[in-house]
């Protein structure tokens, strides 16, 4: 029987933990999560988790939809009840921290499903302040 590891691996410094304004420098610039509450800081890195891994979820369980979304240039569409399933859920969770100019759910729907590719969203249904990117 494999041995399981009862203590948690050693917490590494990745991106996605980082503040939007030295992650992405094309990501709101001026705001600097860092000046934030603690209990804001924490609502910004678990929204950044939780829209990942939503994008995770989906382009595992839809692959043949996501790649034809990308191709068509029409994932918004294509994936319309997955992605308003999993913004919904985000926009619950993360109300209080909405107004601020960063918006990890685009940022991971475009890196992870569109790979990159703003274009591949289509229309992309959500007002977002990171829609220049």
């Amino acid at each position: 029987m494999p041995e399981l590891h009862s203590e948690p691996a050693p917490r590494q410094a990745f991106e996605e933990d980082l503040p939007p304004s030295v992650a992405e420098p094309g990501y709101g610039e001026e705001f600097d999560v860092n000046r934030l509450s603690p209990e804001e800081q924490e609502l910004h890195r678990r929204a950044n988790r939780v829209a990942k891994v939503s994008m995770q979820d989906i382009k595992m369980l839809r692959p043949e939809q996501v790649r034809l979304g990308r191709e068509n240039k029409d994932l918004c569409i294509r994936l319309r009840d997955d992605i308003e399933k999993a913004h919904r859920e985000y926009d619950r969770r993360f109300k209080p921290i909405m107004d601020h100019p960063v918006d990890y759910f685009y940022r991971w729907l475009v890196e992870i499903l569109a790979e990159g590719d703003a274009h591949a969203l289509g229309e992309y249904p959500y007002a977002s302040p990171m829609r220049q990117h």
